[in-house]
């Protein structure tokens, strides 16, 4: 079988990137999740918070790229949101994988027109797969990701149902959909830098 541009299976070092295409969110949704986030922190939850400024809604990770293949995969994108209009989703919802019961990761849900968000998915997915990008093997479950749970986290972590419920309750707040990004990120001592390589907008969306 012919090597693949775009193979994902490469290691990392200063010639490939560890890459993965995103929604951005507006400051609005942002703000929700550092609510979210205080409210469990004033509960006396601990876990490993992330930086509402850093967060977005992942449509993809692509693992370690060749620096060479990233305008291979930026074309790739470009042409696959060729025709797909804007549209808004909504952050609402709360709840934690793989359970409540046993709590990884925390995440905000996201809710509204998902059909069409699966769409938006499904084109980056299969558009990525032309380039040798393997497809995910988990069936797309978009969410905001608000903190991760180690196992010394759970004792202080209480009436986890409850609390998550309380954040469910909360009032949706819209997330619109106009463009994908490009991402680079750069693990550090201080957590996850993100850094805009392109953004693709929708057909009708702002650049």
């Amino acid at each position: 079988m012919p090597e693949t541009p775009g193979a994902a299976d490469n290691l990392p070092g200063d010639d490939s990137w560890r890459l993965f295409v995103a929604v951005d969110l507006p400051s609005h949704v942002r703000d929700r999740l550092a609510e979210a986030i205080e409210r469990l922190r004033g509960a006396g939850w601990r876990a490993r918070w992330v930086r509402p400024e850093g967060s977005h809604l992942t449509l993809k990770f692509y693992g370690s790229v060749l620096t060479g293949s990233v305008p291979s995969l930026e074309d790739a994108l470009r042409q696959a949101v060729v025709g797909v209009p804007p549209f808004d989703v909504e952050a609402a919802g709360a709840g934690a994988f793989p359970n409540a019961r046993r709590p990884r990761v925390l995440w905000i849900g996201v809710g509204g027109n998902l059909p069409a968000l699966a769409r938006l998915q499904d084109a980056v997915e299969r558009a990525s797969a032309a380039l040798g990008f393997p497809p995910e093997e988990r069936a797309f479950q978009p969410h905001l990701t608000i903190g991760r749970v180690s196992p010394e986290d759970l004792p202080a972590m209480t009436r986890i149902p409850e609390r998550l419920a309380q954040l469910a309750e909360l009032p949706p707040v819209p997330i619109p959909v106009d463009g994908v990004t490009l991402y680079r990120s750069q693990l550090s001592r201080g957590g996850a830098v993100y850094t805009a390589l392109r953004r693709f907008p929708l057909d009708g969306g702002t650049s």
